[in-house]
């Protein structure tokens, strides 16, 4: 009897076979699928973790010693190309799920030793065992195609089918999960062809589609095809129905329609399956995995885990989602479409493209019949647990205006981001506050693009827009403030420690003048202007004994040039030493625009310069210095008396505005 040998080439083994596939159910569906392809009607599978194997059999039908030769232990042999039925298998004319050979390596990713007996009918058994430890080992830094000779073994005295293959799979890899209770969901979820002439067992017991463990959960149901809704309903008892219309009618199962049909001209492009959600999202979350997916099959068996997360769509209605798309035609021409792992899809591909296309437009339709019907069955907590959000959807006279705002503070009413309902409660009070001002701000978007068709600035729709406006400036000034004289609070706390100033001034100061004058919004001006300026200001007045300083920056702000000096905490300063310096920095600037008569369009001429000293302590100063001083536009700020003065200004613009407007109104009674 001739000698088998395993003819490989090294890259394909080491790209696409070793390390390819890396869990337990990628690689034993590669072996129910190749069980498919070969007619089977059964599949068993026994998976023993304390023994340390997995053995999978079918009833297929199987291999004779040319077949074993020439197609099993030749990676890429392609049946799809070379075999008479092609993309149909030899009996039962199934769409077969194989298309390169290699899935066959599958298993060197899982097992160190395979063993494989296999029997065409009519033909004697053929069984051999592959060492995969010794193939690598072989294979060790080598360029060239390897021959490995495949060990021949006795064919096992239990191994008595007409017709069939058994692959056994030893000496498994420790670090992937074996164990039954994780497989059979797993292999539900990856198949939509188990049924009555292909059934597939673990340990004794039928793999169904209810072992997929969601099907319980589904709430609503959306579906494609008439035989996805037949098959999905009879497999999830808990499909809600609508309240009864009349009195003692029976209630219709909330389940809807989606088109199947792919947009554009092949009318050969269609989908089937179902879009389902779940009462809540935590019902997705099955031990140390999501369900939360759309999974996409072709010819029966899963061809991407998910596309869900690829739709685009953030709406928090994703969360209860769960599905199966089979878009069969994704694997029914020439083109190969999958990764390299089979586990993807290639994303460039023009009919992936509009699938994804088909399914966003899917989902609008989803996400609007999902709050009907949650509406319906009384599961949408309604905003009117705050007044203040009821009052304010109810002010809308235009009836899309306020159907919008129904439903996105309906929306958030219905958030949970934490398992303490409390945080869950302040939470929301955050998200009613951001989407009224956004709403809002949409609103008026949308008025402005209205102002071409008002004629009249007098009219009624012309003072609304000017009323939304503001309603909003003042909304955000008054948020502004009050974030404002938060920071200021905590600013205050850290100069307490005079050992800290230092660090504490540096951090903030320069980057947030409001601190020492609010009136200070914003600086403007480009930091290579700054620091060109604030290095000719240190020119100017490099550091002396008396009056070394902590650091220095030049700042423009609404025409007017700003030089701030922070002197050292503890360190006392003298009137005639900062005068000097005052001095000295204002005729530096000067003579800097002098010299640069191009700068900021001033043609020569010295802009307004003022200059800021901020000290521990205010020196004393005589009337001649106080004159001097005014006279240069310098002022002298102590720390405290800059927090002081912030503070008293933001509280004084918060007292004065006691005649808030319509959205501040609803900000204050949310809370």
């Amino acid at each position: 009897m001739a000698e088998l040998e395993f003819r490989i080439e090294l890259n394909v083994l080491n790209h696409l076979g070793i390390g390819l596939y890396s869990s337990t159910p990628a690689v034993v569906t590669e072996i129910i699928s190749n069980a498919w392809d070969a007619d089977a009607e059964n599949v068993n599978i026994l998976l023993e973790p304390d023994k340390d194997f997995i053995q999978v059999e079918d009833d297929g039908h199987g291999m004779d010693e040319d077949a074993v030769r020439n197609k099993f232990l030749k990676v890429g042999y392609s049946r799809r190309l070379k075999e008479p039925t092609g993309d149909f298998s030899r009996t039962k004319h199934r769409r077969v799920m194989g298309r390169k050979g290699i899935g066959k390596l599958a298993m060197f990713s899982l097992a160190n030793s395979i063993e494989i007996v296999t029997k065409a009918a009519d033909s004697e058994a053929v069984s051999f065992k592959i060492d995969v430890a010794r193939l690598k080992e072989m294979a060790g830094g080598k360029e060239e195609a390897l021959n490995y000779p495949v060990e021949r073994v006795p064919v096992p005295a239990d191994f008595d089918k007409k017709q069939g293959t058994r692959i056994v799979l030893r000496r498994l890899n420790s670090r992937i999960n074996k164990t039954e209770a994780f497989l059979r969901p797993r292999l539900a979820r990856r198949f939509g062809v188990f049924g009555d002439d292909f059934k597939v067992h673990l340990n004794g017991a039928l793999v169904t589609r209810k072992d997929a463990d969601f099907y319980g959960d589904i709430q609503f149901l959306w579906y494609f095809d008439a035989a996805s809704q037949q098959e999905i309903s009879a497999v999830a008892p808990n499909i809600a129905v609508a309240p009864p219309v009349k009195d003692g009618a029976a209630g219709e199962p909330l389940c809807a329609a989606l088109d199947p049909s792919i947009p554009g001209d092949d009318p050969t492009l269609l989908v089937r399956g179902f879009i389902a959600t779940v009462d809540t999202p935590s019902k997705l979350g099955k031990g140390d995995e999501t369900l939360n997916k759309i999974a996409v099959f072709a010819n029966g068996r899963l061809f991407q885990e998910d596309i869900l997360a690829e739709l685009g769509d953030a709406r928090y209605f994703n969360s209860y989602i769960v599905g199966e798309i089979h878009a069969d035609f994704l694997d029914r021409d020439g083109i190969d479409r999958a990764t390299a792992s089979r586990e993807a899809i290639k994303h460039d591909d023009e009919k992936f493209q509009k699938l994804r296309a088909q399914l966003k437009q899917s989902l609008k339709i989803v996400r609007d019949q999902w709050d009907e019907w949650r509406r319906l069955l009384g599961y949408v907590k309604s905003p009117d647990a705050n007044p203040a959000i009821q009052r304010w959807i109810a002010s809308f006279k235009n009836p899309i205006e306020r159907k919008a705002a129904d439903r996105l503070m309906t929306s958030i009413a219905n958030v949970s981001m934490s398992n303490d309902e409390q945080k869950n409660k302040e939470a929301r009070k955050l998200l009613y506050r951001s989407a009224v001002v956004g709403f809002e701000k949409l609103r008026v978007r949308n008025q402005l693009e209205q102002l071409d068709e008002i004629k009249d600035v007098l009219s009624p729709e012309f003072q609304a827009i000017f009323a939304s406006l503001d309603d909003i400036e003042e909304s955000h000034y008054l948020d502004i403030t009050r974030t404002r004289l938060e920071v200021i609070r905590k600013f205050s706390e850290e100069i307490v420690d005079e050992g800290r100033l230092e660090k504490v001034a540096q951090e903030y100061l320069f980057g947030h003048l409001w601190l020492l004058d609010p009136s200070w919004d914003r600086v403007t001006g480009t930091e290579v202007m700054e620091k060109t300026l604030t290095d000719e200001l240190k020119r100017a007045c490099p550091d002396v004994d008396g009056g070394a300083r902590l650091d220095i920056a030049y700042r423009t702000q609404a025409g007017r040039h700003v030089i701030i000096e922070l002197k050292r905490p503890g360190k006392r300063v003298k009137a005639t030493d900062l005068e000097l310096q005052g001095r000295k920095y204002v005729d530096a600037m000067e003579q800097f625009y002098i010299d640069h008569p191009d700068l900021d369009s001033l043609n020569g001429r010295t802009p307004a310069i003022d200059v800021i000293f901020l000290v521990s302590e205010r020196p004393d100063m005589n009337k001649r210095q106080e004159e001097a001083f005014a006279a240069y536009n310098m002022k002298v700020m102590t720390y405290g008396g800059m927090i002081i003065n912030a503070q008293r200004a933001y509280q004084d613009y918060l007292r004065v505005v006691d005649n808030v407007g319509k959205i501040e109104t609803v900000l204050k009674e949310i809370g």
